[in-house]
């Protein structure tokens, strides 16, 4: 058995440039080899999977060992992560192939997820379709842990922050997506109607509520009743409430009229 040996890397100041490139007798890891993005069951288990690998360090210690291997300056969290791998010297120059059994990612994390994200958009969104769990939580969870974890991972050359991967229209229409969560299921029950009190009182002020949070996507959309009704459907008897209840809530003076001025 050889010695065991440990490294550490040079401190130096982050970059983002890696290149993915590998040998062709460097084993690899394909994300995509049993996921197919076409299966709404599989798109689920995606968004999952890739919040999984960012949130457990797979790629952060994939990404230390990469910029180890270019010669490239590691973050001081790329330098911590490498220096907790222990590791051989063998034949073939210490280079690390395997973690926890692992190969490498075949791409950069931010392709995976460019590839997985926009298949959970729903336009336009329907409020009696059943709808698996991704549709609702998939963008804020993926937000959270790439404001969590994303700092220290590789980005594309043209963006300078993790979120900034997607363009910002994108990121809008999934804020106004996590907003209609507040309408999810009206029509798909006899009882899940704004016509019963207690489903009109908590739904609209939710949505409201939403709405205010997101304000900024609301003015970047330039939503009105009118063109919120073309992002979201719903019952015809659903619809003449909640366009009733909107106005009446912000004071609307016409169904034209910018919702952003009145939230």
């Amino acid at each position: 058995m050889a010695k065991r040996s440990r490294r550490k890397p040079k401190k130096s100041k982050p970059v983002t440039q890696l290149h993915w490139n590998v040998a062709p007798d460097v084993p690899v890891n394909d994300f995509f080899k049993y996921v197919d993005l076409d299966d709404p069951d599989d798109i689920d288990q995606a968004i999952d999977f890739l919040i999984d690998d960012i949130e457990s360090g797979y790629y952060l210690q994939w990404e230390a060992v990469m910029h180890q291997e270019q010669r490239l300056p590691l973050t001081k969290k790329q330098n911590k992560a490498l220096d907790s791998l222990l590791y051989f010297s063998d034949e073939d120059k210490d280079r690390i192939l395997y973690i926890d059994e692992v190969p490498r990612p075949k791409e950069p994390w931010y392709e995976i997820a460019r590839k997985i994200v926009p298949r959970i958009i729903e336009e336009p969104f329907r409020t009696d379709a059943g709808m698996h769990p991704a549709i609702y939580e998939g963008w804020p969870m993926l937000v959270e842990v790439l404001e969590t974890h994303g700092q220290d991972l590789s980005l594309p050359p043209e963006v300078n922050n993790p979120l900034a991967i997607f363009p910002a229209d994108l990121q809008h229409r999934f804020w106004l997506q996590v907003c209609f969560d507040a309408l999810s299921g009206l029509g798909q029950e006899d009882e899940l109607t704004l016509a019963n009190p207690k489903q009109r009182e908590y739904r609209i002020e939710w949505f409201l509520q939403c709405l205010k949070e997101h304000k900024d996507t609301v003015q970047y959309l330039d939503l009105s009743l009118v063109t919120l009704l073309t992002r979201v459907i719903m019952p015809p008897k659903d619809e003449e409430i909640f366009v009733r209840l909107m106005a009446e809530q912000l004071g609307l003076p016409s169904s034209q009229a910018r919702l952003a001025e009145f939230l």
